[in-house]
């Protein structure tokens, strides 16, 4: 084949419409748990689309491909080929580490990374799971270091009882795990700075394949030593809820970084418009549904896409209307996607 057929052949390909697409997830396995990466740009974890002429490339090939057709002008002019959130599962049965993350600010000046805000949303848990979650009261640093240092921090963290259906804002700065029999659905920044701070007299196991050391000596500095307010522990009412949302779709937290909102599909709901400029990424935590586009499509080439419990589907910000349709009783979505960024992170 010559130079000039191969040109042209990548250049038809990377003009073709985008589709919605599911995911691959990519599990880690430690002693407390299993993480399962249902949607993740990260170089040492990068899930692959299943679906599709774009079957088996990486998220990270395709944002290098595909650039603000992918995400968005906005979002692309901002983030450039980094995809902006993740969405990952914990599968915990014991006691996960206590685990904080830097802000955006420090993770960029120490590690040009981003940092990590994150959703925890309950999926699942069993009558002995608990969240652990910022300071009982304000702690000083070498006390909380002697703490970790010994393997008990616990009498310095708040422990509240989690339940299936509850979310949690965890800021960067705050301690926080689960302990017992839970599956929690966890969306944040693209970002691997969870930096272990006590393992409960187990050995710790870093995550991925960094050069940093994701450990206690490292986060000190930027740990949130204050009291954690008690109202953030009763997993709900983030957001209040605004006059234009329908009543099927809960807005669970909105920040500069990422939103997400939960949606009780019960019928078929539209989504999209001329002025929308975002990916989405939907999670169906329970039941499931079916992505659908507008017969007028002009490529039609995916009628329905299904997405079952469990899994990851990326609405390219290139698909402009498309229905959430659902295909059992209860379906129950996480949505996510970013707005224009007005500031300096």
């Amino acid at each position: 084949m010559s130079i000039f057929a191969f040109v042209n052949i990548v250049k038809m390909e990377e003009e073709k419409k985008l589709h919605p697409f599911r995911l691959h997830p990519v599990e880690d396995k430690f002693p407390w748990g299993c993480e399962r990466w249902n949607l993740a740009d990260l170089g040492w974890r990068d899930t692959p689309a299943r679906d599709g002429w774009l079957g088996g490339n990486s998220m990270g090939e395709i944002m290098e491909t595909y650039l603000d057709r992918v995400v968005g002008e906005d979002i692309f002019d901002w983030y450039g080929q980094q995809f902006p959130f993740q969405v990952k599962y914990l599968d915990v049965n014991g006691k996960m580490p206590l685990t904080v993350c830097p802000s955006d600010e420090a993770a960029r000046s120490r590690y040009d990374s981003l940092g990590k805000e994150k959703l925890w949303y309950v999926a699942k848990a069993a009558a002995d799971s608990s969240l652990l979650l910022g300071f009982r009261k304000a702690t000083e640093v070498a006390d909380f270091f002697a703490a970790c240092t010994e393997g008990s921090p616990e009498s310095l963290i708040n422990q509240v009882p989690v339940k299936a259906g509850q979310y949690f804002h965890i800021p960067p700065g705050i301690p926080h795990c689960i302990w017992g029999s839970a599956t929690i659905v966890e969306i944040s920044e693209s970002s691997a700075l969870d930096f272990r701070l006590c393992g409960w007299g187990s050995e710790i196991v870093q995550d991925g394949n960094l050069d940093i050391p994701l450990n206690l000596i490292e986060a000190l500095d930027f740990i949130s030593y204050d009291r954690f307010p008690a109202e953030n522990l009763l997993g709900f009412s983030l957001e209040d809820r605004r006059p234009e949302d329908p009543q099927n779709v809960v807005r669970m937290l909105h920040l500069p970084q990422f939103t997400c909102n939960i949606i009780d599909l019960e019928d078929a709901l539209k989504i999209g418009g001329e002025s929308f400029d975002s990916c989405i990424a939907y999670t169906c935590v329970r039941g499931g549904m079916n992505i659908q586009l507008p017969q007028e499509d002009p490529d039609g080439k995916i009628d329905y896409l299904p997405v079952a419990e469990g899994e990851t589907v990326l609405i390219p910000a290139e698909v402009e209307e498309f229905y959430l349709i659902p295909r059992t009783p209860g379906t129950l979505l996480l949505e996510t996607l970013v707005g224009k960024r007005e500031q300096d992170i």
